[in-house]
């Protein structure tokens, strides 16, 4: 019987039935459903017609997961087969499965609009009968997507549709955290939707859009003068601190762009949007940012830490490239217990963020003493060398990069500090800085050639001092790298007619030299 239900031998199962050694209802070890369960999952109708003759057949025994064969018709979206049931009296419309969700609630959970209709249309059928997690039907239709099921939904005067599961999550939140752009349009249209409506932690809709880069939905919220995008979340981090965190470039340019946005708002340790971006290493959010005349690349936060700092301390070398080309930047500013940027790259064994600053040409502060411990740079490397247990606080990666690298940063501070020209020139040699320092988003002017002349005279000309002014305006997106070849002296510098259409001119007068 099962057997036949499943492949809809309709003549098996009519041979069948009047056996009465056939056991209509049964389920056996390795089974999941009853005979009647299998016609309605493969919508069989003249099957299902067949069994629901049959006085002893059980209309509403569950599965493994308790489904009804109702439930199981509604999944599959056989609208047919839900409605030969619907009118038979002895089928329950709203018995649920083991999770708590309805038939109704599968319906608008799979989509199955010609479904989802039908069950409106009976008066049987509560449309916000939540499952056990207190999640609706409307809540899972905007979760998944659905949009005709929403627009349903939508218009039947019933659905409550602002019924939040049990963490405080909307159904119009959680279409804003998927980034559902067509079923955030509809919500927004309804005036019965609040869009601020935060769950219970504080997270708004528009700040989960921003957090997971939907910009498109993102650009819909800040058309809706409801919405305030500068609502902060329970560590009083604004949601362009958020997106700044979490490397969402598109959106971080998206926000640059509206004028009620603060760039600058710390989080409640005084963390700024800036400084998070340079912390986890998101060198194209760095990049846009400090195209923006309003951003300040050097506040620090309440431990004294600047961006420049927690980029050195985390060895993120890329984004240390860029900050070297900034010359708002205080290399040496070190955090409230003296710890310096390359303090902290040398404790870290971050050596290839030791080289760059040593061969940046900026005055690196070498003998500057933590009062955490009042050891200079190449101390605290060395120290890390020596050490044989791994502190509670400190992963093993960090561990061993700090022990295996450590004196080698200090060796090579060491070396600096007796003979600093020496060890900048080794180093450009060495690391190939010419491609590092161009970079992919910002052009840097960089000279080589040890008989450097003061920059200023590579500027002489009126119409070429015209042209860097110019090209240090234009957005980021456009300051491409320009050199497409180096040159041995300021005054070989020609801009050929393949030159990229824009640069920033970033050398220090003491860089390069």
């Amino acid at each position: 019987m099962w057997q036949a239900c499943t492949d809809g031998d309709l003549e098996a199962v009519k041979k069948m039935v009047d056996d009465p050694e056939i056991e209509v209802n049964w389920v056996g070890e390795d089974r999941l459903d009853t005979p009647l369960h299998r016609a309605c999952r493969f919508g069989h109708l003249e099957i299902v017609k067949v069994l629901l003759g049959q006085s002893k057949i059980e209309v509403n025994k569950g599965n493994k997961g308790d489904a009804s064969p109702f439930y199981i018709a509604c999944q599959e979206g056989h609208k047919e087969v839900v409605s030969l049931l619907l009118a038979d009296p002895r089928v329950d419309p709203n018995k649920p499965s083991d999770d708590g969700g309805t038939p109704f609630f599968k319906a608008c959970c799979c989509g199955h609009k010609e479904v989802v209709s039908l069950l409106l249309a009976d008066p049987r059928v509560d449309p916000n009968k939540p499952k056990n997690s207190e999640v609706t039907p409307f809540f899972v239709a905007c979760q998944k997507n659905h949009k005709d099921v929403v627009s349903l939904l939508l218009a039947d005067s019933r659905v409550d549709p602002n019924k939040a599961d049990k963490i405080g999550v909307t159904p119009f939140y959680i279409a804003c955290q998927n980034g559902h752009k067509e079923v955030v349009s509809l919500l927004l249209a309804d005036p019965r939707i609040d869009p601020t409506s935060p769950q219970e932690e504080g997270g708004t809709p528009f700040l989960m859009a921003c957090q997971e880069g939907h910009k498109e939905v993102v650009s819909l919220l800040l058309a809706d003068p409801r919405i305030d995008p500068n609502k902060v979340w329970e560590n009083e981090a604004t949601p362009f601190y958020i997106v700044c965190q979490e490397g969402q470039r598109e959106v971080v340019s998206l926000l640059l762009a509206d004028p009620r946005i603060d760039p600058n708002q710390p989080s409640n340790d005084g963390t700024t949007p800036f400084s998070v971006a340079c912390q986890n290493d998101h060198k194209e959010v760095v990049s846009l940012l400090m195209a923006d005349p309003r951003i300040d690349p050097s506040k620090a936060d309440n431990e004294g830490s600047t961006p420049f700092f927690m980029a050195c301390r985390r060895g993120h070398k890329e984004v240390v490239w860029l900050l070297l080309a900034e010359p708002r930047i205080d290399l040496n500013k070190p955090k409230n217990d003296q710890s310096t940027p390359l303090w902290f790259a040398s404790q870290n064994g971050h050596l290839v963020v030791v080289q760059h600053l040593l061969a940046s040409g900026g005055e690196i502060d070498t003998r500057k003493r933590s009062t955490f411990n009042y050891r200079t740079a190449a101390e605290q490397g060395r120290s890390m060398g020596a050490r044989t247990t791994r502190p509670a606080d400190e992963t093993e990666e960090i561990f061993q990069t700090g022990k295996t690298n450590g004196p080698f940063c200090a060796d090579l501070i060491d070396d600096y500090e007796r003979d600093p020209v020496a060890v900048r020139h080794r180093l450009r040699r060495q690391l190939g800085l010419r491609e590092n320092f161009i970079g992919h988003l910002f052009a840097l002017m960089v000279f080589h050639s040890d008989s450097f002349v003061a920059i200023n005279q590579s500027l002489a000309h009126a119409e070429t001092k015209r042209f860097f002014q110019i090209c240090a305006r234009l957005p980021l997106e456009i300051q491409m790298v320009l050199c497409n070849r180096i040159f041995e002296s300021p005054r070989d510098i020609i801009l050929s007619k393949d030159s990229e259409p824009g640069f920033r001119l970033l050398a220090r007068t003491t860089t390069w030299q």
